[in-house]
């Protein structure tokens, strides 16, 4: 078999299979321990990001008021999650059924701010204080007062107002604070102040805990483990963007009505509290617990067992075991062993050979045996048919890996599928590719007997007429002597006879939109062992997961094959396939359509203002792009798949190569941003989108990034001076669209021309508060004819297959029509220089 063909079947493999579970997402609650504000940044990140819902949550947040006792609300059942003080320790050690998921704040923002005559929490003695009293919560100012044997009876202790009014006219000599919040105004105002932080007396207590219940690990083990997962990857995203996560909460989440500036100091003293550099985000050390808790004892708020184990009340994210109850503990020693049917004959899923079960399939059998210690038999089966009829007849228990159907559920219970793969049909080479399988009319299609997809096609796609076979490969010879069109199956199963070497005269040409979802499925007159296995399928790991596939979709040559040529034929060929998607699914058609949409708007225009044209033109154009954009999303995702079981299969062979792992970083950052690309021309019109203050520099550096490999490839000298920190605002994904276009265009003409030493030069600078950037190329400049045409729509002096002219057209509406600035270009006989300035700065 070609290389080119098995390259083909690797990047159909790594595109083809992806987690159950994306689709229906769970209701979650969680409680917040305080209002609205950045202390939560990074919760909102994992929610607008879609960090949650790709961990299958939907989740809502619960802002605090004085009468929440957050504990109660998640140990009640009332939220699944929340965050707390160090006050966590405390629960668990006076016995309440805690587990501490993850901690954010490695330093506690709780102080108090004293007058100017207060320098020592033993000046207190005698002082009105605000907002301390014996509460848990308070802690760690608690400890700091005992230090210097300061007692509340002390002290003239009065509520908490929650505004800083009482303090400014010094009615109170004290007043507990956060200093990411309160200190604000105060600094604001100019009013002095002094603070006693229980940090500089070696007191180092955590906050914004992330916890939940005994029983939400217990019954959900997975659900928690995602939801710690993608918080923390937000907290991670939160602290790298901190200005947009301020725009979404002033957009979204602003219920205290705090202004930019305030958020702005939020954020600053928070980041410094996380101490991300020094620890990892989410880290909990068992140390400082050990630590906090010898606090507590001493304080006297533990009325439980004080030796109790404290990593037991830390959640092992790395290892979750099937938690069982009694019951099911008695059903597993008393059943002993359970008989499985299976389909003999659908690899890679599974099939029997010399009287033993292989495949997936068998793989997530024996995480199920592993987790139940339950012994399963294997009952040999001649065709998945026999396997049905056995079902039936209650000769076995469970099928290892199938798709739901409802004629399935008069003798079997489906469990949530731990897998979902695409389906396809395959035909002979000479047959037409189609975008949409509603398009074939009236052709035969081979299914295997008894398969779910039958159900899929006689209910949703009636155009096609089924021809039952007992095999797929039945199936697939009837393609191949041309007894039927094609042959429907998972795109994995047909992949992996294709690799066979048999069917080279045959291709994949249609693609269902449904996804076949595979679990196990357990007789239905045993409640006990379903509940079993969809307790199994809960806990299964995205990591076991990988390994699984990844072991699979190594491809396996029997003849014996060169796995790290494999890894070079991939490497290169997603970069191949790239550019071969991208001609293929959309410049031909783009070119061609987008042109006889222009031509008619140009026709009914001749006696129209130019206005009213323009308008035409763009109206035209976002027809397009939409079509353009829903013709990206699939090759974009299976590229993205390739790299990541690419990464997989490097890392499983412990393949550690700096070009490799630099250039799968190139291939998923060029396809980040093909994708972002048409939303972003998309949305270039849209009044309702807003503008964002981003730092010129970087975004300087992403866009070279983007096409640094292509000018790295014809040896382009490309430098930029971006020392400096310009803060800009307007739309920073368009203006990179605009510095990608104009990059591009320079590197054309290089090679067009052959310059030698070819260099590219970018500059910036603040001008008198208007962002300015100049690109500046050596390549010769351009001709007096076509300066003043460079800018107008279709104009290009490349070939057809190069461009279609609109790169810069589109670019000078971004700057000017899009973002209120100027897009000019000068040139002469050494070079041509573009210069965009941004005549917005603030908000």
């Amino acid at each position: 078999m070609s290389y080119l063909k098995l390259y083909v079947l690797l990047l159909l493999f790594a595109s083809t299979v992806s987690y159950a579970g994306s689709e229906a997402l769970e209701k979650v609650k969680f409680q917040l321990q305080w209002k609205h504000q950045f202390e939560f940044a990074g919760f909102y990140a994992a929610k607008e990001k879609g960090y949650y819902k790709d961990a299958g949550l939907d989740v809502e947040f619960v802002e605090y008021d004085k009468e929440t006792n957050i504990l109660k609300e998640v140990l009640y059942g009332r939220a699944h999650y929340g965050v707390l003080y160090s006050s966590i320790i405390a629960d668990y050690l006076n016995n309440e059924p805690v587990v501490f998921l993850a901690n954010f704040f490695k330093q506690s923002p709780l102080v108090l701010v004293t007058q100017k005559g207060i320098s020592s929490p033993a000046d207190l003695k005698g002082k009105v204080v605000m907002g301390v009293s014996d509460d848990i919560q308070n802690i760690t100012l608690l400890s700091m007062l005992s230090k210097f044997d300061v007692k509340l009876k002390d002290l003239t202790t009065v509520q908490a107002t929650f505004n800083n009014d009482d303090f400014i006219n010094k009615k109170v000599d004290a007043m507990a604070v956060f200093t990411t919040n309160e200190t604000y105004e105060l600094n604001k105002k100019g009013i002095k102040y002094n603070i006693l932080d229980p940090l500089v007396y070696g007191l180092k207590y955590y906050d914004v805990n992330l916890f939940t219940s005994k029983s939400e690990l217990q019954n959900h083990p997975q659900r928690v483990k995602g939801f710690r997962d993608a918080s923390i990857k937000g907290w991670e995203y939160a602290l790298s963007h901190k200005e947009e996560m301020i725009d979404l909460i002033l957009e979204k989440y602003n219920t205290q009505n705090k202004t930019k500036d305030a958020l702005r100091f939020e954020a600053r003293l928070i980041e410094q509290i996380m101490l991300p550099n020094v620890y990892p985000i989410g880290s909990i050390d068992i140390q400082r617990v050990k630590s906090i808790a010898e606090n507590l004892v001493q304080s006297g708020f533990i009325s439980g067992p004080k030796d109790k184990n404290l990593e037991a009340l830390i959640y092992d994210y790395k290892k979750t075991l099937l938690v069982l109850t009694e019951s099911e503990k008695k059903y597993i020693s008393e059943k002993n062993y359970i008989h499985m049917c299976v389909d003999p004959a659908w690899m890679p899923f599974e099939k029997i050979e010399n009287s033993h079960h292989t495949g997936i399939g068998k793989d997530f059998v024996e995480i199920a045996h592993q987790a139940l210690g339950l012994e399963i038999r294997l009952v040999p089966t001649s065709s998945w048919s026999e396997s049905i009829a056995f079902a039936k007849e209650r000769k076995c228990d469970i099928f290892s890996i199938t798709a739901p159907t409802k004629s399935g559920l008069e003798y079997m219970r489906f469990t949530s599928p731990y897998l979902e793969v695409p389906l396809v049909i395959a035909t002979q080479l000479d047959k037409p590719s189609v975008i949409s399988v509603d398009s074939l009319e009236n052709k035969k299609v081979a299914v295997v007997k008894e398969y779910a997809l039958k159900e899929i096609i006689k209910e949703k796609y009636k155009n096609l007429e089924i021809v039952e076979v007992e095999s797929l490969e039945e199936g697939l010879k009837k393609v191949q002597e041309g007894k039927v069109y094609g042959v429907a199956d998972s795109s994995i199963s047909i992949g992996t006879f294709f690799q066979s070497g048999k069917y080279l005269n045959l291709k994949i040409s249609a693609s269902f939109d449904e996804k076949l979802p595979l679990g196990f499925a357990i007789r239905n007159d045993d409640a006990e062992l379903f509940n079993l296995f969809q307790k199994v399928v809960d806990n299964i790991s995205k990591e076991q997961k990988h390994s699984i596939l990844s072991n699979w979709f190594a491809i396996k040559n029997e003849k014996g094959f060169d796995y790290d040529l494999l890894i070079k034929l991939s490497l290169t060929g997603v970069l191949v396939l790239l550019i071969i998607l991208y001609r293929q699914y959309t410049v031909d058609k783009i070119n061609k359509e987008l042109q006889r949409k222009m031509q008619e708007e140009l026709l009914k225009s001749n006696n129209q203002t130019k206005m009213i044209f323009h308008q035409s033109k763009l109206i035209s154009m976002g027809e397009m792009l939409e079509n353009i954009a829903h013709q990206w999303r699939q090759p974009l995702a299976q590229i993205n798949s390739a790299v990541l079981i690419i990464d997989d299969m490097l890392y499983e062979k412990k393949i550690k190569n700096i070009n490799i792992e630099e250039k799968l970083l190139e291939i998923e950052s060029l396809t980040s941003y093909m994708s972002k690309t048409i939303d972003d021309f998309k949305n270039f019109l849209n009044k309702e989108k807003e503008k964002e203050h981003f730092n010129l520099s970087e975004l300087i550096e992403r866009s070279v990034y983007i096409v640094k490999g292509t000018l790295k490839a014809n040896n382009i000298e490309i430098s930029w001076d971006c020392n400096q920190d310009i803060l800009c605002y307007g739309y920073q994904n368009e203006l990179q669209q605009v510095l990608v276009v104009i990059l591009n265009n320079a590197k054309d003409v290089f090679i067009a021309r052959n310059i030698s030493n070819p260099k590219i030069e970018i500059c910036i600078q603040n001008d008198d508060g208007h962002c300015k950037i100049s690109i500046c190329d050596n390549a010769g400049g351009i001709e007096d004819a076509f300066i003043d045409k460079i800018f107008e729509p279709y104009f290009t002096t490349k070939h057809k297959s190069q461009g279609t002219g609109l790169g810069l057209y589109i670019s000078k509406m971004i700057i000017e029509e899009s973002m209120n600035g100027e897009l000019n270009v000068s040139t002469s006989k050494k070079g041509t220089c573009f210069y965009i300035t941004m005549k917005e700065n603030h908000g």
